[in-house]
C-alpha cells in the first residue's frame, strides 16, 4: 500500500468535506411536518374545554397517532424519509431523549403558566365564547406557537451540523 501524495490527500479531504456538507444541508424537517404537529397538539389543547370523556378519547388519539409514527419511521425508509424522521438504521440509541425532554418542558409550561393564562382568558372582559372555552381561545396561538419555535429549531440544528461539517 503506497502513501498518497499531497495533492491526493487534499482532494480526498476536499471530497470528505463536500459529503459532509451535504449531509448537513440535507438535515431538513419538512415544513408541514411542524404545521401537522401543531394541528395535532391545538386538539389535545382544546379538548380540557369539553369534558374528560372528550379529553381522554383525545389523548388516546394522540398516543396512537404518535406511536404510529414512530414505528412506521423505524419500519419504513420511505415513511420516515417523508416525515423527516430517522430511519433505525441511523438512528442512535439515545434519540428518543430530545423529543422526551421537549415533552416534559411542555407540560412543565403547561403546568404552571397555563393556568394563569386561562384565568386571565376567563376574565369578566372577555367575550362569552372565550370565557366559556379559554383552552381553544389558547390552542391556536399555541399552535403557531409551536410552529414557530419548530421551524427555528430545524433552522439551527442545520446550521450547527453546518458548521460541525466545515471543520
Amino acid at each position: 500500500m503506497s502513501t498518497p501524495s499531497p495533492a491526493e490527500a487534499r482532494d480526498a479531504l476536499a471530497r470528505v468535506r463536500a459529503v459532509r456538507l451535504g449531509a448537513a444541508e440535507s438535515l431538513r424537517t419538512p415544513w408541514w411536518l411542524w404545521a401537522a404537529a401543531a394541528a395535532v397538539v391545538a386538539p389535545v389543547l382544546a379538548a380540557n374545554d369539553f369534558g374528560s370523556a372528550v379529553k381522554v378519547v383525545v389523548n388516546l388519539g394522540f398516543g396512537a397517532l404518535a406511536v404510529a409514527w414512530v414505528v412506521a419511521g423505524r419500519r419504513s425508509p420511505r415513511v420516515a424519509a417523508a416525515s423527516g424522521a430517522l430511519h433505525r438504521s441511523a438512528l442512535p440509541g439515545y434519540a428518543w431523549l430530545p423529543v422526551l425532554l421537549v415533552g416534559l418542558i411542555a407540560v412543565i409550561v403547561e403546568h404552571f403558566a397555563g393556568p394563569a393564562a386561562y384565568r386571565m382568558l376567563a376574565g369578566s372582559g372577555m367575550p362569552a365564547w372565550i370565557r366559556e372555552h379559554p383552552h381553544t381561545t389558547a390552542a391556536l396561538p399555541y399552535a403557531v406557537l409551536y410552529v414557530a419555535v419548530g421551524l427555528l429549531f430545524s433552522a439551527v440544528l442545520r446550521r450547527m451540523a453546518r458548521r460541525a461539517a466545515i471543520r
